[in-house]
């Protein structure tokens, strides 16, 4: 507990900032969930057009997804209730995409002792953000993606 708060008390406006712009976005991405379809919930992730599209060093880039992707885990960690892959991946998907930064949002599953498991994830030039390299090996992909074979 006082490691969080020590945390939570070392951050600086501008992650103050991002930390309550994802908690709120946790709850709308759940409420979101519940009531629109999954295309729609997904365009509102990660719209098109110009206006959203920069060019930004892949150095920069890869320090603005870890620091974000960070503040969204700490938001969704510190929620009303547990705030699942695909919640945490299409927030951190919308404050990236806000940012000019384009991801890939993959939905998998795979069979692990006779369950079936789902994972979502957030591919940043082709790499999983934040996730294992082998990641995308282990699952068959889904929602029109590229499909793999567990």
């Amino acid at each position: 507990m006082r490691d969080k708060l020590r945390a939570l008390l070392g951050l600086t406006r501008a992650e103050w900032g991002v930390l309550l712009q994802a908690w709120v976005l946790l709850l709308w991405v759940d409420l979101g969930l519940c009531l629109l379809p999954f295309p729609r919930l997904r365009a509102w992730a990660a719209p098109g057009g110009l206006a959203y599209s920069r060019d930004i060093p892949a150095e920069e880039a890869l320090a603005q997804i870890r620091g974000i992707q960070s503040l969204v885990n700490s938001a969704a960690n510190n929620h009303l209730y547990p705030m699942t892959c695909l919640r945490r991946s299409l927030v951190l998907q919308r404050m990236l995409r806000r940012r000019g930064i384009l991801t890939e949002l993959r939905l998998g599953v795979r069979k692990e002792d006779g369950q079936l498991q789902a994972h979502a994830w957030l591919e940043y030039q082709g790499q999983p953000v934040g996730e294992a390299e082998d990641l995308t090996e282990k699952y068959m992909g889904l929602v029109g993606m590229e499909e793999r074979s567990v």
